[in-house]
């Protein structure tokens, strides 16, 4: 059973990769898509929104119908869903298609990861979750980082590879699911869908970790996203995005220990163990000016996310398992509404102070988890 149980893994952190890589693959194919489309900046803004809106906004629900449909339709539905809309985006010759592709590639992400963050809490027990989720951070980080990276290695020969090489790698994962993955089938009705959810919604300690998520993106993204600004000028793009890139490696180094903390200290205790760390990156972004020094404060913030939201991600799932499936969609959502929020919420911020203002705002995010995750049960 526990050789099984390894087996898995190597279905499951591939498919919560898959989001974020394909998600993100699209930032360095910009001049590509522009040149071929014969769009502006407009429509590469357009299709990073138009991804993340349906992906963001049918999280609420497929974590739900899988308590109902059972986990391995919902994955099944997510993963050739997914694999149809990047080969529509491949074939793409003119912009409404190429959009409609990238929403409907949104909507089969959405499916995916909080089912597979439902699996982990159904399969593995109270012992060793922690370490698991600590490779499912791992792997979503891995997703955002590499994304770009691997986009702009395709590029280079044709920007269609990318779609392509998405439309096999999440097609083949979805044929290993159709043959060699069982889950139980679920129970329940479609109307019991928004029953689930708002159970889920009444429930004190899941809201709470809906809260903290949140705001730990929210505060992430908008320190990122200025720091770069800020850099602009100073700075080549090559070298911002070497620097932005640390944060994501430094999460990715750091996943398997703070999944071994988790486990071994408690949830909580490992929660809070991430805010302090988070709180410190910030408290030293504030002594520092250069290009250079920035690298320290972007990697312990980075150490520090991936440990809070190993704890978080194993705490959600561990609120209601009758409702695991729901608890972890409408815990994804609300992680992700924080993301797209916080470079156009935190504007305002950041016109008037300056990245400083940016960083005191994310401290004060930081105290306001702190005394968030004091009344957690942990």
């Amino acid at each position: 059973m526990e050789h099984q149980k390894k087996h898995l893994l190597f279905l499951l952190y591939p498919s919560v990769f898959l989001g974020p890589f394909g998600g993100n693959t699209v930032l360095a194919l910009i001049p590509s898509l522009e040149r071929f489309f014969n769009a502006d900046i407009s429509f590469i803004v357009a299709s990073i929104a138009i991804y993340m809106i349906p992906f963001a906004f049918f999280q609420l629900f497929s974590g739900a119908l899988s308590d109902i449909y059972g986990r391995k339709r919902i994955i099944l539905f997510g993963l050739f869903t997914f694999s149809l809309a990047s080969l529509f985006c491949a074939s793409s010759n003119n912009t409404g298609l190429f959009l409609g592709a990238r929403a409907l590639q949104g909507l089969g992400s959405a499916f995916i990861a909080p089912t597979i963050m439902a699996v982990i809490g159904d399969v593995f027990s109270y012992k060793e979750r922690g370490r698991i989720m600590g490779g499912y951070g791992a792997s979503t980080t891995a997703g955002i980082a590499l994304g770009p990276l691997v986009g702009g290695f395709f590029a280079i020969i044709d920007w269609r590879l990318v779609f392509l090489m998405l439309f096999l790698f999440s097609g083949l994962l979805g044929s290993v699911y159709l043959f060699y993955f069982d889950a139980s089938k679920g129970d329940g009705e479609l109307k019991d869908v928004l029953r689930k959810i708002g159970g889920v919604l009444r429930n004190k300690d899941v809201l709470q970790l809906c809260m903290i998520g949140l705001l730990v993106f929210f505060g992430t993204i908008a320190t990122m996203t200025f720091l770069s600004d800020t850099l602009t000028m100073s700075v080549s793009e090559d070298k911002i995005g070497i620097l932005l890139s640390i944060f994501g490696f430094a999460g990715i180094a750091t996943a398997p220990i703070a999944g071994y903390l988790t486990d071994f200290i408690g949830r909580k205790r490992t929660l809070l163990t991430g805010l302090i760390i988070m709180l410190g990156a910030f408290l030293i972004f504030l002594q520092v000016n250069t290009y250079k020094a920035f690298f320290i404060p972007l990697s312990i913030m980075g150490i520090g996310s991936i440990t809070v939201f190993t704890s978080l991600n194993t705490m959600i799932v561990e609120c209601i398992p009758e409702s695991r499936g729901a608890a972890s969609s409408i815990y994804n959502s609300f992680r992700f509404l924080g993301y797209g929020l916080s470079p156009v919420a935190t504007l305002p911020v950041y016109l008037v102070y300056g990245l400083d203002g940016i960083v005191l705002l994310c401290i004060c995010f930081v105290l306001t988890n702190i005394l968030i995750s004091s009344r957690v049960r942990g």
